[in-house]
């Protein structure tokens, strides 16, 4: 893993040029916010109001890293996989298998953006997470199991 504090630094300016931006999610068909409390959960820190959590250096800079990829899926994806209500929060779930260049390969990864909703009905950026895909590969049967098959 390279220089958390680098990554940390390079990361920031990708978010902060971010929120300058208008994003526009068409699953939500209507413009999501970019704002500290994604970047407070996503960094590892807590902000003033108790939000954020507190990450490992490893889980902190795989989640910034990811933020490009964030911004793509929150642009251009059409469907919202999830909708969860907790504690009187409203989260919304989307998903896209992108691929990820980690440790100079290109790898397939789900990768799922998480935004809030906040009292006033807008949606904010909250959260980018992945899951390693397994490579699909194709089964042989061999003659003897393909024989033994009832038809």
């Amino acid at each position: 893993m390279p220089n958390i504090k680098i990554a940390k630094q390079k990361a920031w300016e990708f978010y902060n040029k971010w929120r300058q931006e208008a994003t526009y999610s068409p699953a939500l068909k209507c413009n999501v916010r970019i704002s500290l409390k994604g970047w407070n959960h996503l960094a590892g820190n807590i902000d003033h109001e108790g939000y954020g959590k507190k990450r490992t250096a490893s889980d902190a800079y795989r989640r910034l890293m990811l933020l490009p990829y964030a911004k793509g899926i929150i642009e251009k994806s059409t469907t919202i996989q999830n909708i969860i209500t907790k504690n009187g929060r409203t989260f919304y779930g989307i998903e896209a298998m992108v691929i990820v260049k980690e440790d100079g390969k290109e790898l397939p990864r789900k990768v799922r953006v998480v935004l809030i909703e906040d009292a006033a009905g807008n949606k904010i950026f909250y959260s980018v997470m992945d899951k390693k895909q397994r490579q699909l590969s194709l089964i042989k049967l061999s003659n003897n199991t393909r024989n033994n098959i009832k038809k």
